[in-house]
């Protein structure tokens, strides 16, 4: 009796310390990119200020883990004041590791995406090029506002860089990781019939819901790509309706064209949608965030899910959940 007692109370143990949603609540972040690089878990933000009235964010944020309950704060990695050529909007990062390098990957100005390395995932990270690896200043393909930069490198080691706002774009990366090996090409979302799926401006009179903006499907911004089981992942949020998520679509190539199949999770608090899909020892994880914390759009806070898959491959949505305090050291 005693040994059952004894494992009842480990397993509510071991359900409530996972997932206490935000995982971070010392500060504000939002825009999680959930990345594993030799067996732990970073998480890569963007950092809403305390007295943000915008997103008029000035630098990025890091946080780590090893349990998924006890993350560690690593400050700072990146800011506005260690780039010559932006200076203002730091918005949703990612990163990544190739060459015995971490890559850093940022929006700035809402037009431009630029690259940093370092020889630490916690950085300090560098600007190597001087220069934006986006510019839609100078290539209007590139899209009205090439935000969201987000990495994915093929088990054939070709590097794409996926982002944009409304517009879905693409584009190869060079062994290098600072160089653009292509291209920037159009990211196509189709409906199961093949239908091409388009973001369109709801009327003034039109309620604020996603029906209004071209449906379910439609790409508004923060793209993630991941594999599993030879099938692209293509993962998205589509809008900032009443009703907007992440989403996903799926194809046989990472170039597209990916079919819509449904929603990743139900809605969150926050107006804006943007998270990351990471598997770390066996389980999937879904990283998003809210504004439960604030009640204010612009100071939001990172959140995390476990996600599933059913037998064809396809996500079981999530419901945000709402479960603790952080435990950030």
């Amino acid at each position: 009796m005693k040994n059952l007692f004894v494992t009842i109370l480990f397993l509510v143990v071991t359900v409530t310390s996972f997932g206490q949603n935000p995982f971070v609540s010392r500060k504000f972040t939002a825009d999680p990119s959930a990345r594993v690089f030799d067996d732990r878990l970073y998480v890569y933000c963007s950092h809403d200020q305390d007295n943000a009235k915008y997103f008029d964010m000035i630098d990025w944020v890091c946080f780590s883990t090893t349990n998924m309950v006890d993350w560690k704060d690593h400050g700072t990695i990146f800011s506005l004041k260690d780039i010559k050529w932006a200076e203002k909007w730091a918005w949703a990062p990612d990163a990544i590791k190739r060459n015995g390098k971490y890559y850093f990957y940022y929006p700035v100005e809402r037009k431009k995406i630029g690259v940093a390395v370092s020889n630490k995932p916690k950085g300090p990270f560098k600007d190597p090029i001087g220069q934006p690896l986006i510019d839609s200043t100078e290539e209007p393909f590139a899209g009205a506002e090439p935000i969201d930069p987000a990495i994915f490198i093929d088990e054939d080691r070709q590097a794409y860089m996926y982002f944009g706002c409304r517009e879905a774009r693409v584009v190869k990366l060079k062994k290098n990781m600072i160089e653009r090996g292509g291209p920037i090409l159009e990211v196509i979302v189709l409906d199961k019939q093949g239908k091409k799926l388009l973001w369109k401006e709801k009327k003034k009179e039109e309620a604020s819901l996603q029906i209004n903006h071209g449906g379910d499907g439609v790409y508004g911004e923060g793209p993630w790509v991941f594999k599993k089981n030879s099938l692209y992942y293509y993962v998205y949020s589509n809008g900032w309706a009443k009703d907007a998520t992440m989403v996903y679509a799926t194809s046989q190539n990472p170039l597209g064209p990916f079919v819509y199949q449904g929603k990743v999770m139900e809605s969150a608090s926050s107006e804006t949608s943007h998270g990351s899909i990471v598997k770390y020892k066996g389980q999937w994880y879904v990283f998003y965030h809210t504004k439960d914390l604030s009640a204010n759009d612009y100071k939001r806070s990172i959140c995390v899910d476990k996600l599933s898959f059913n037998d064809k491959g396809e996500i079981i949505p999530v419901t945000p959940t709402k479960t603790g305090v952080s435990r950030v050291k």
